[in-house]
């Protein structure tokens, strides 16, 4: 055999691949990721689950099963279920506001404005502020005596005498809000900005020509297009807030007066190591996954409908 036919069998010969196949490099890199989620989310649902069903000894963690009886007991303490009707206002409070005001600065900030580079930093800037800071700002800000609020508000004649915006039980809730919708509302910001910028520009020239407005070109193509990313975002956002502990918690200084500000979470803790009934906690939390799961699933479904209404 010649040197060129020797040549041409080894290009003709097939390659043998060495390493990983391409399904083998993909578990290897999922790997890590399904080890943590199975460690720190599986792993202490199902202790929550199993605990759920038992009558838990805080000091050892023993437990005697007992049925349904945690489940029944939760729904029987009016704590509880006024716990529950403040997590729904909350939630449902903080995802009107940040997507109402996300969808409106995004657009401001869509819009070619001058200096609106600058803009779109600086209201990443809430968004980075550690969650202890913006209860120490915000309670200063409302106190009753020293708030800058009140001052503001008795200055441009609004209010004779300060509010107790802190110390009010029909207040505190609405506070929190507040502060919770100005730290996380750029979170709106962001992915709705992001999706506005790849909407064609031919279809709202489109629209213009066919003789439609600013709110034509909205509803006709804006909306369609940003609706999927926030529903994502709601969807997100509505599990994040509904879980939210540590906001309520630092600005109620642990729930407030007659625990105006007690959501889900806070009831949890108060149930799992003030009452110390880990097992009803135990329930409280799964019960309230199981709503969350559900919440996902719709907001899932109307992810899909926007999704092929946008194309």
């Amino acid at each position: 055999m010649t040197m060129s036919s020797r040549a041409k069998a080894r290009e003709e010969a097939p390659v043998r691949r060495t390493g990983l196949t391409d399904r083998g490099l993909a578990f290897t890199l999922v790997l890590p990721a399904a080890v943590l989620i199975a460690v720190f989310a599986v792993y202490p649902f199902g202790i929550a689950v199993w605990n759920s069903f038992n009558d838990v000894d805080i000091a050892t963690g023993a437990g005697v099963f007992n049925g349904v009886d945690n489940y029944i007991a939760i729904f029987s303490r009016p704590e509880v279920l006024a716990a529950g009707l403040r997590t729904v206002l909350w939630t449902g409070g903080n995802m009107i506001l940040q997507v109402g005001i996300g969808i409106g600065v995004a657009l401001l900030l869509n819009a070619g404005l001058r200096g609106q580079a600058f803009l779109r930093g600086l209201v990443l800037f809430p968004y980075m502020v550690p969650a202890i800071v913006v209860a120490m700002i915000f309670q200063f800000m409302f106190n009753d005596v020293t708030g800058v609020v009140n001052y503001l508000l008795q200055s441009i004649g609004l209010i004779q005498e300060p509010i107790s915006f802190l110390s009010n039980p029909d207040l505190l809730l609405g506070t929190a809000v507040v502060m919770n919708v100005w730290k996380y509302s750029p979170f709106f910001m962001i992915i709705v900005l992001a999706r506005l910028q790849s909407i064609p520009r031919e279809l709202n020239e489109a629209v213009s020509m066919d003789g439609g407005g600013a709110i034509r070109r909205f509803t006709a193509v804006t909306l369609p297009s940003i609706m999927p990313v926030v529903l994502a975002g709601m969807m997100l956002r509505t599990i994040w807030t509904a879980y939210d502990f540590d906001l309520p918690f630092l600005l109620s200084n642990g729930g407030g007066p007659d625990q105006a500000a007690v959501t889900v979470p806070l009831a949890i803790r108060s149930l799992a190591f003030e009452s110390n009934s880990i097992g009803e906690a135990s329930a409280l939390a799964v019960v309230t996954a199981i709503v969350l799961t559900g919440a996902a699933y719709a907001y899932m479904r109307g992810y899909g409908r926007a999704e092929k209404s946008s194309r």
